[in-house]
């Protein structure tokens, strides 16, 4: 693992405690780092703003930035502030539209991370909103503008699937169960508008999908799981292995766990990787193909992304690994979005 990719790890979380400092600290005496190198990598990767944030909590001296960097990272952060308040009145805008046509909305991902896990909505830098709707008592479909706002929404950046989400099924990929996570989501409110919320079990699963769609090292996706497992209470351990079986993720959410044990770090209380049932052939496979990509420091120098592809085939069931495939291949992507490590799962 190169010494950037330990400081990245270190960086990505909110509770940078002085151990963390001290690590940090120790990583750089003696050694050359590639600051332009890891911050580039920060921010393809989201988590400029709170690496940037840790970082300035750093002795300078000792970590002999470049000139000027430090106020970069200084407005790395007012910037994701400023991103971050735009994108909340534009969702607090797309939920009035949405009640005047009678849809219910849940927050998904990190929409929903920035009200449960987020101490501050700056601290990661996001590209979309996600949201699940679903009909209100009196809505009719095919009558109002129901389809029209939606296309307006889409526009704008605001995903709002009706009745599931494809990211969370993967694009019909996963069978997971929508109207169970609708009966399970508690309600909520956001400046003022009526919203749902997952709960801490189906907010979780969703992480772990959501990490195997970016070939789990993308590293928001693994400060996202990292920190809603330290934040949440819960969730019950044995529910989430439950519904993983049921949704046929168990391998995904063990991947996805296993990977963020092993960057950033996760507190996994003893049994909840044995509660998902993962084979214990498949899951050394698993955790073996995860320390090959961490022992080559992948994340900045980029040379694993074939381990990544392998890894997130392995945690598929075979029969949802070959629907993935063939999705791939008759839904080639239009473009590589400039964050993400590798191209996406579907």
């Amino acid at each position: 693992m190169t010494s950037e990719d330990r400081i990245l790890f270190l960086c990505a979380r909110q509770d940078f405690l002085p151990g963390h400092r001290d690590a940090v600290q120790a990583l750089c005496r003696g050694r050359d780092i590639r600051w332009e190198l890891l911050a580039k990598t920060a921010a393809r990767h989201g988590v400029l703003p709170i690496v940037g944030a840790n970082l300035r909590q750093c002795d300078a001296a000792v970590l002999r930035l470049p000139p000027g960097f430090a106020e970069r990272l200084e407005i790395a952060v007012f910037e994701s502030a400023a991103v971050r308040e735009r994108d909340a009145d534009r969702l607090a805008t797309a939920l009035a539209r949405l009640r005047e046509v009678e849809l219910h909305a849940m927050l998904l991902k990190g929409t929903a991370l920035t009200l449960l896990v987020y101490r501050e909505p700056w601290v990661v830098t996001s590209h979309d909103i996600d949201l699940v709707l679903r009909p209100g008592p009196t809505w009719e479909k095919g009558k109002g503008e129901e389809k029209a706002v939606r296309k307006s929404l889409y526009t704008n950046g605001i995903e709002c699937d009706l009745k599931e989400h494809h990211d969370v099924t993967m694009n019909g990929v996963l069978p997971i169960d929508f109207p169970r996570i609708w009966r399970d989501a508690r309600p909520a409110r956001f400046r003022g508008e009526d919203i749902w919320l997952p709960s801490p079990e189906d907010l979780l699963l969703s992480l772990c999908i959501n990490a195997c769609r970016k070939r789990y090292f993308r590293l928001k996706g693994l400060f996202d799981l990292a920190e809603t497992v330290a934040r949440l209470r819960g969730p019950d351990w044995g529910r989430v292995a439950a519904l993983a079986r049921e949704g046929r993720c168990e391998g995904m959410a063990h991947a996805a766990l296993v990977a963020t044990r092993e960057t950033v770090g996760c507190d996994l209380p003893a049994g909840a990787l044995d509660g998902l049932g993962v084979s214990p052939v498949k899951a050394r496979l698993l955790e073996r193909l995860i320390a090959a990509f961490v022992r080559r420091g992948s994340v900045v120098d980029r040379t694993g992304e074939r381990l990544a592809m392998l890894l997130t085939y392995a945690s598929f069931r075979p029969a949802e690994a070959w629907r993935s495939f063939r999705h791939s291949l008759t839904h080639p992507p239009k473009h590589r979005a400039p964050a993400e490590l590798t191209p996406r799962a579907t």
